[in-house]
Parts: structure tokens; sequence; C-alpha cells
């Protein structure tokens, strides 16, 4: 299978756009914010420690209400790496858990921080937390949206790759799960084309979807839908799969095990594909279900180097927003 060609000024850091107050979702950066953010993210990479004295003193407030592996690691890393201080956080741990709104625990807490990253159920949550903030808020997941898996995706990508845009990618499973509309979003933003394979019932958003055609007709990028996990393979560059069960879902894992069965990414599914096509998981995997071990731990896997990329991006963001948010603070 061809590759595309690497973009020409891959490597250069420079932010030709304007960067955002908050991270909610992919599309809240700029296609040039989000490619400078990932080069960055590259050169933090190379040098992790080249930056610990850029925000040296300062502090982000890591709010937890659902379990973390990945995201809570690697964003107290992220922190550390940068000379900040991370304070994490449990609802049970906050008045939030005792009465008091979240817009009050957001302005309360940006008093103290320099940004604020939540991870939460429910994503008017974090839309709350940043109207009220005065510091940046990062969503570090929500149940709509997971913005900073899909920077550590594209990362991947771009690393194994060498470019992002022309590549084509399949997301085979849960169409309206956050991985999916964040990944979408992603796709969009860089010239991907992206095919989502999904059974009747789990589909994607249909306004996340235009949204995405829009941005895509200046991207070069395209989106397509179908049932078909053998048609959405075929010709794929990478091929993402998650997991069926989301942690908050427990009740309703027969049910989705029984639609999603036939959305298996295992090496009959793979058959379809090229024989250089890679594979994606955001982690954590229920080896068997929607991913086999035989897959999981081969050769064409990038679930651990998106995973091990969650700590660059997360400091690339974190870097990039306090950075921007001081700029445009009034002169004292």
């Amino acid at each position: 299978m061809t590759r595309p060609s690497p973009a020409p000024g891959a490597g250069s850091p420079a932010v030709d756009g304007r960067v955002p107050d908050h991270l909610l979702r992919v599309g809240d950066l700029e296609p040039d914010v989000l490619r400078a953010l990932l080069n960055q993210a590259e050169a933090m990479k190379r040098e992790p420690l080249g930056w610990v004295d850029s925000l040296r003193g300062a502090a982000v407030g890591c709010v937890f209400e659902k379990p973390s592996t990945r995201t809570r690691v690697s964003l107290a890393t992220a922190a550390h790496r940068l000379g900040m201080a991370a304070v994490v956080l449990n609802r049970d741990e906050l008045q939030l858990g005792h009465g008091e709104t979240v817009a009050d625990t957001a302005r309360v807490l940006s008093s103290y921080l320099d940004a604020l990253t939540v991870r939460t159920f429910e994503h008017r949550v974090v839309e709350r937390m940043a109207e009220a903030s005065a510091v940046p808020v990062v969503n570090a997941l929500s149940n709509s949206h997971h913005p900073c898996q899909s920077l550590a995706d594209l990362l991947a990508l771009q690393e194994h790759f060498g470019t992002l845009k022309g590549l084509r990618a399949a997301f085979v499973g849960d169409g309206g799960s956050n991985t999916c509309t964040s990944f979408l979003s992603a796709c969009a933003a860089t010239g991907m084309h992206l095919t989502i394979a999904h059974p009747a019932g789990y589909g994607t958003d249909p306004a996340a979807l235009d949204e995405a055609r829009t941005a895509m007709r200046h991207s070069g990028g395209s989106v397509s839908v179908t049932t078909e996990p053998e048609d959405a393979v075929r010709g794929a560059h990478a091929v993402y799969a998650e997991v069926w069960v989301p942690m908050d879902r427990p009740g309703e894992a027969g049910e989705r095990r029984r639609d999603l069965a036939r959305y298996r990414v295992d090496d009959e599914l793979l058959a379809h594909a090229p024989g250089d096509a890679v594979v994606l998981h955001c982690l954590p995997a229920v080896r068997g279900e929607e991913i086999t071990s035989e897959v999981l731990d081969g050769p064409r896997c990038l679930a651990w180097l998106q995973a091990a990329n969650r700590l660059p991006t997360a400091q690339a963001v974190l870097h990039t927003l306090i950075t921007a948010a001081r700029s445009r603070a009034p002169l004292s």
C-alpha cells in the first residue's frame, strides 16, 4: 500500500493559529494549532526535561470523577516535567460531593491553580467548569469527547507514517463513543479519510458528522459510514478498536457484546486490510472481546505507542494552554 508523502515543514514548532482558552474537544484546536501542538509533543518526547523550568511554581488541578490509569498518571507526570505541581482530586474529596456547584468549585480552584483538568461523565460538567474558570480547563474525558486520547492517536500515526494528511483509517465498533467522536474530529482537522463501521443503534452523532464534513472540505479529508467492518478496513492504513462496554454502562454488557460481536478486530478481520495496516486501541482492552490478544500483542498494534504518547501530548497541552493564557493576561 502506498503511504502519503510527509507534509512539508512538519518539524516546525510555530503556532500559526489562535490557541483556545480551553481544550474541551478536538474541534477547539484550529488545524495550525493542532499541528504545532503535535510538533511540540514530538520535541518534548525527544527531550522530556527540556521544559522543566518553563512553568516552575505553577500548579494544575486534576479532578477525577471516573477511574483512570493513563490519564491520571500522564497528566501528573507531564506537570512534573514542566516544573509544576499536580493536585489530584476525587469528587468525594471536594465539596462537589456535598452540594457545592460545579461553577463555584471551578471559581475557587482557578484562584489557586494555573489549569484545571477534568475527567467526568456528562460533558456539560466540563463546559460549566470552563465557563466559570479563570484558567484553562482541559477535558480529560467526558462521555461525549476524549480529546487527550485523540492527540496521542495522532502523534502515534504521525510517528509511524511520517504524516497524517491523506491517511485512511477505519473505526470499528461503537460509532457513538467519545473516542470515535474525538477521533473523527481529529481526522477532519488533519485531512485524513475515516470510515466508521458500526451496527444499527450505535451510530455517530449526526451533528458531529456534519461538523467533520464541513471541516474536511477545507482539510481534504472525508468520512463515510457502513455497517460492514470488512468494507471499512479495505485500503485502511489504520484500524481502530475500542472497548465495547463503557465503564459507566455495565448494565448493557450482555446486549453490547451481542450487538458488537461482528466488529471484533482479529486476524480474520485484518485479512481484509492491507498487509502493512496498523491497529489502534485507546486502552484499556478487554482481550477476546473487541480485540484479540494476538492482535493487541502483535507487531501491527500501536496501542502501546498511543499509551506512551499520552505523556508528551499532555505535556504539550498544558504548556501551550498555560503559556497562551499568561500571554493574554492583562499587565498589573
